[in-house]
């Protein structure tokens, strides 16, 4: 296959006018005559979200951070090769291993030798080194606000960062924090050629990354499909396909199609009407991992009327009909009534008894609240993207929900990427909220300090809301240091009844996350994870 910046998008418009063009734009072997047996060169990865600038440091968003990963590596990773019923296990990466002092302060990883970077440039321990400086070291030439604001919920426990001899890499927290190895295996915290880093500034990294990966690029135009080739020197073993490709499909249908004529291989985030559209096809595979995430709306309780008042706030998560946007899913989402979903670590049955559908509720408090009504509630809400194929149908019952208890929703709706990045700087005074979710490290009850923390606002964190509770923080603080798992997750429990109580987001459902592929691919495992194993994936024509 040549390497071309492909669209496939426009293949598949031309396709419509004139199906020939689906059999000679296919990734198959084009015979129309069934498997060969023989291994594909390429495989074709779909997703309906734009991706922004391809620096882990950088990113936000699950369609970079899909990329991020077939790019980089960090210190730690998920094991993703071997099944498990609950989230994979971590194991060393760029770290072949590691030891926590005695006092949980000092985290020491042994650097893994022998590993290169796309470019040649050997990985050591001062390589992992300058990538902490990025984002830790003000003082550092190569020291980038950006990354320091997207690594926040990482850093903001490091005291220092040094290297003992080219084989070790420490870092010394400012305070025992048990759930700090797990963060590492982010995508975010991928490590980037020292070269680079060097003589690149922030553009210039996201346009030519270059990492340790399964997979390596010689650059990337924005919005443009992304071909990468395999990186025949990566340190777990050459990666079975020759070249991974990843497009934007905007249209969910056009999406379906394109599977099952061959133009893609794979659906990363598979809506509800696609699974129903595809179910009972034999020629697909479909999988449902169940990473644990969270979806939601994310209040302004900053803003200059209603969301600022914690009695609306109770009243939304009392109006929203949760079993009624799950069937509107076709029973691909689970109700979310609070602020701990399943999978986080701090889960058990006793949580998320908050709030129910109780529109008569929701009446009383907004009376008790003084507003008068119709209250007016400006929300942005994705068109599309991982996980809100169904966007459209769940705000409609939403605004239904919200009309029944006095409350008016105008809803705004734009593409992922870019809503994603309007809300990164925190809500505006204008604006109430925003529909999202998240999906990385919710298994980890960290996860809730680092959405709710009133140290995590804007821009230093995901606090997008500017939520704040000085009792919570205090909450926080004693549980992130608590060494003992059970009293640990105690304590986050108790942190979700106060986030509970105060409602910073309207609490909604979470997402089974099915991801579609065609049953000639091979390699994913049903894991709880929103990643899979790039390396051995593997296509027969």
């Amino acid at each position: 296959m040549q390497r071309t910046k492909r669209r496939i998008v426009a293949a598949i418009a031309l396709a419509a006018a004139f199906p020939l063009l689906l059999t000679a734009c296919a990734t198959g072997s084009g015979d129309g005559g069934g498997s060969s047996g023989e291994a594909s060169d390429v495989i074709v990865l779909a997703a309906q979200g734009e991706r922004p600038p391809l620096d882990p440091h950088r990113m936000t968003g699950t369609p970079g951070l899909r990329v991020i990963d077939a790019l980089y590596d960090g210190l730690v990773r998920e094991n993703l090769t071997e099944e498990t019923e609950g989230p994979a296990e971590l194991e060393g990466a760029l770290a072949e291993q590691w030891t926590v002092s005695d006092d949980g302060l000092v985290f020491a990883f042994d650097i893994r030798e022998g590993v290169t970077f796309h470019d040649g440039t050997e990985l050591n321990a001062d390589a992992v080194k300058l990538n902490f400086d990025r984002f830790t070291d003000e003082s550092s030439p190569i020291y980038s606000e950006e990354a320091a604001a997207g690594m926040k919920f990482i850093t903001r426990w490091i005291a220092s960062t040094a290297v003992n001899g080219d084989g070790n890499f420490e870092v010394t927290l400012s305070e025992p924090f048990p759930e700090f190895i797990n963060l590492l295996s982010d995508r975010r915290a991928g490590i980037i050629s020292p070269a680079l880093l060097e003589s690149a500034d922030d553009d210039q990294i996201a346009a030519t990354p270059v990492g340790t990966g399964p997979y390596m690029t010689e650059g990337v135009e924005q919005g443009a499909d992304i071909l990468l080739d395999r990186n025949p020197e990566y340190w777990r073993g050459e990666p079975v396909t020759p070249q991974l490709l990843f497009t934007t499909i905007a249209d969910a249908n056009t999406m379906v199609t394109a599977l099952q004529t061959g133009q893609i291989d794979m659906i990363l985030s598979a809506g509800s009407e696609q699974i129903s559209q595809l179910e009972g096809d034999d020629s697909v595979t479909i999988q449902y991992p169940d990473p644990p995430n969270s979806y939601f709306i994310r209040l302004n309780t900053a803003a200059d009327e209603a969301t600022n008042n914690v009695l609306v706030r109770q009243a939304l998560n009392y109006a929203v009909d949760r079993e009624g946007i799950a069937q509107v899913m076709s029973g691909q989402a689970a109700p979310l009534p609070g602020a701990i979903p399943q999978g986080n670590r701090a889960w058990d049955s006793s949580v998320n008894s908050k709030y129910s559908y109780d529109p008569d509720q929701a009446r009383e408090l907004i009376e008790e609240s003084g507003l008068p009504t119709p209250i007016n509630i400006k929300l942005l809400a994705p068109s599309g993207g991982p996980g809100f194929s169904q966007s459209n149908a769940v705000m409609s019952l939403i605004q239904q929900n919200f009309a029944d208890v006095g409350v008016e929703l105008e809803v705004e709706f734009m593409e992922f990427t870019a809503q994603v990045a309007l809300e990164g700087p925190g809500y505006t005074s204008d604006l109430n909220g925003s529909y999202n979710g998240w999906s990385t490290s919710v298994e980890l009850a960290y996860w809730l300090e680092n959405m709710f923390s009133p140290a995590l606002q804007p821009p230093v964190g995901t606090n997008r809301g500017w939520y704040d509770n000085p009792e919570l923080g205090d909450k926080f603080t004693e549980a992130r240091s608590t060494i003992d798992d059970d009293a640990r997750n105690d304590l986050y429990r108790e942190a979700g009844m106060i986030i509970d109580e105060d409602a910073p987001w309207v609490f909604l459902y979470q997402d089974r996350l099915p991801r579609v592929f065609n049953s000639s691919v091979t390699g994913p495992l049903e894991i709880p994870s929103l990643f899979i194993d790039y390396a051995t994936l593997e296509k027969t024509e």
